[in-house]
């Protein structure tokens, strides 16, 4: 605490950084699409206009007790990323999108290029990101749209009990 206030807790303050690095993902910056919306946990679908838009929610958090009173915490991260089909059969735009999305969480917000050197330590808030794969998803409406839904474990570390620090 600092001054009676608690500070933000470190799942919050990663996540707020996830967001900020799929904000990057632009054709200007030598990605296959620009994000025109970045969301955190939205409950309500995007709108045809928001598209491509991007919502990134926690699932799970998992904790693990270490020496020297530290904690290693595992939180379950899903970023979804949707598109309209437009020409391209849904598989290669989806293909295209999850690869934006794990190109932009492993370039910082200083140098979010596609060519700029990689930085997959969320700058050295986390140990260790791991990219879990992702699933495909297409459905209709106006125009028909696809999506990615790509999983992420992202690792840090704790002191015992508490929730606002994190690093190495």
């Amino acid at each position: 605490m600092v001054d009676g206030l608690m500070t933000t807790p470190a799942a919050t303050a990663i996540l707020s950084e996830i967001v900020a690095r799929m904000g990057n993902i632009k054709t200007s910056n030598g990605y296959n699409t620009t994000v025109k919306k970045v969301e955190r946990a939205k409950l309500e679908p995007f709108k045809g206009y928001d598209l491509p838009a991007v919502n990134v929610w926690p699932t799970s958090i998992n904790n693990q007790t270490l020496a020297y009173d530290q904690d290693q915490r595992s939180m379950t991260v899903m970023v979804e990323i949707h598109d309209l089909t437009r020409d391209d059969p849904f598989s290669t735009v989806v293909e295209m999108l999850a690869a934006d999305v794990v190109t932009a969480i492993n370039r910082s917000t200083n140098l979010p290029a596609v060519s700029d050197t990689e930085n997959n330590n969320l700058n050295d808030t986390v140990s260790d990101l791991v990219f879990d794969g992702y699933d495909y998803q297409i459905g209709n409406g106006q125009k028909p749209f696809c999506g990615a839904l790509v999983r992420f474990t992202v690792k840090y570390i704790t002191n015992t009990n508490n929730m606002t620090t994190y690093g190495d």
